[in-house]
């Protein structure tokens, strides 16, 4: 939000008084209602800068109610969650950042989101629509990768109501995170007016953004477990001799940390109980548990598409039921291959 900003008002006794010490009274007069008069349209400019900007504050904070109410299926919810937060507050830092129809775009988009991530029970994965969308307006040009990615980073975090920063919750499972709207609108608001006036400096999130990892880190999160190893192919040795079936596929987008990430359709038990992973360049993981989510301290993580989502270093769950690849740091395959028996 743009605040008001002070502007230099001139008293006409000391202005008068100073003038007559330096030139006639006709040229006193004529200066002196040349000053009145450019003072008198720099207030109005102004005060019609302040009007509009007040204006443009008032219409995206407005946007964003009626959202978050559209979201939560009531004109007046009692309780919001955090995944419609994050929704909501993407509408408004648009219309702050690009105006209203932007904003409108943006609300088109989600729309159809909304229904490409709602599972068969009903139950709607919002924060990955509205990431969807915002992904969207990036690829197509609506907004550039700084402006998207900052008002990804905005949103992630004025949506948080609880002390884990690194993920946006529901209002299901044991893991949901909600508060009284009112509540909820304070928190948001404040940090809204942070960001706007400069006190909580913006950073860059992001679109790709999954919740194995904090936003921004370069370093991969979990532990290496007994459930998988790791070796690299050797060269001349047929290490994928023994399975009678296999898949290739192209990665879909650079996820966080510059990691090329991967979303297959399938999910991990399809692929039977083990699975060995080949990257391009010969990097080769093989999965012992098709069914849990395994990461490496080079980054590699596999999540299989099972379940609710949960805690990140145990989360095997994918907003379209399918294996969620990230090859590990600086490993630039842009193809992988499955192989399984």
């Amino acid at each position: 939000m743009i605040g008001p900003t002070s502007s230099l008002l001139i008293n006409p006794t000391n202005t008068l008084d100073w003038l007559k010490g330096t030139g006639s009274e006709a040229t006193v007069d004529q200066d002196f209602q040349q000053i009145l008069q450019e003072t008198a349209a720099k207030e109005q400019e102004q005060a019609a800068t302040e009007t509009a900007a007040g204006a443009a504050a008032a219409n995206s904070r407005a946007g964003l109610v009626s959202l978050l109410h559209e979201l939560a299926g009531s004109a007046n919810p009692a309780s919001v969650n955090e995944e419609q937060l994050f929704a909501s507050i993407i509408y408004d830092r648009i219309a702050a950042t690009k105006g209203e129809a932007a904003a409108k775009e943006y609300d088109a988009l989600l729309d159809g989101k909304l229904l490409d991530y709602t599972r068969p029970d009903g139950a709607i994965y919002i924060e990955d629509a509205a990431r969807a969308a915002l992904r969207e307006m990036e690829s197509s040009g609506l907004l550039t990768t700084e402006e998207a990615e900052t008002i990804h980073a905005q949103a992630f975090q004025a949506a948080q109501l609880d002390d884990n920063t690194t993920a946006l919750y529901d209002s299901r499972g044991t893991t949901m995170s909600v508060a009284p709207t009112a509540t909820a609108m304070e928190k948001v608001l404040a940090m809204l007016l942070k960001f706007d006036s400069g006190e909580l400096p913006s950073s860059r999130m992001s679109l790709s953004y999954e919740q194995d990892q904090p936003a921004g880190s370069t370093a991969a999160t979990g532990s290496t477990t007994s459930s998988a190893t790791s070796v690299v192919a050797a060269s001349g040795t047929d290490s994928t001799s023994g399975y009678s079936n296999s898949a290739e596929y192209g990665y879909y987008n650079i996820g966080d940390g510059g990691r090329r990430a991967w979303r297959i359709p399938e999910s991990g038990p399809e692929f039977g109980k083990q699975l060995k992973i080949v990257f391009a360049d010969g990097h080769t993981v093989d999965v012992k548990d098709t069914s849990q989510r395994y990461s490496e301290k080079d980054g590699f993580v596999f999540r299989p598409g099972l379940g609710e989502k949960g805690d990140k270093n145990s989360n095997t769950w994918t907003s379209h039921n399918g294996v969620y690849l990230y090859a590990p740091f600086n490993n630039q395959s842009t193809s992988v291959k499955f192989y399984w028996s």
